[in-house]
């Protein structure tokens, strides 16, 4: 896949962009991070993928290897990351989340978290039934990934 499937509505004219990592395990489970339960953390409380914004100068490859190893201490490279689709941001309405599907398999071994209350491996049931971001659910749901 060479482009990001659009999932939701999207701003036609995007103003702020974060780079986020669909990461999975060896059994097809989603990585998802639980968010700091502070009134500044955008979908504070919930589940979420690991990721964050693009700041000046990088492309959405570059923000989410450096978001991805702030936040998990796995260094990823450029080619085990994978443009999967851009979907509405929950706080700005010019916002938007890019997602790139990781080839590598993680294991929760590999992971040293740097950022967010907690994290775990969930199956699709759990993603549907959780509380996880409601973009992410239909992004989830309808990509069947």
């Amino acid at each position: 896949m060479n482009s990001y499937v659009r999932v939701g509505p999207v701003p036609e004219v995007i103003g702020w962009r974060a780079a986020v990592v669909a990461a999975f395990d060896l059994h097809g489970r989603v990585l998802m991070q639980l968010r700091d339960d502070l009134p500044h953390v955008a979908g504070a409380g919930m589940w979420s993928m690991f990721g964050g914004a693009v700041e000046e100068g990088e492309d959405l490859i570059t923000a989410a290897i450096r978001e991805f190893d702030e936040e998990t201490g796995i260094q990823l490279s450029r080619a085990e990351l994978e443009p999967l689709a851009v979907l509405p941001a929950s706080r700005r309405a010019d916002g938007a989340l890019f997602i790139h599907r990781c080839t590598r398999f993680i294991a929760p071994s590999d992971i040293r978290l740097g950022e967010g209350a907690g994290f775990g491996f969930l199956t699709r049931a759990q993603v549907a039934q959780y509380p996880v971001l409601p973009q992410m659910q239909m992004m989830l749901a309808q990509l069947g990934v």
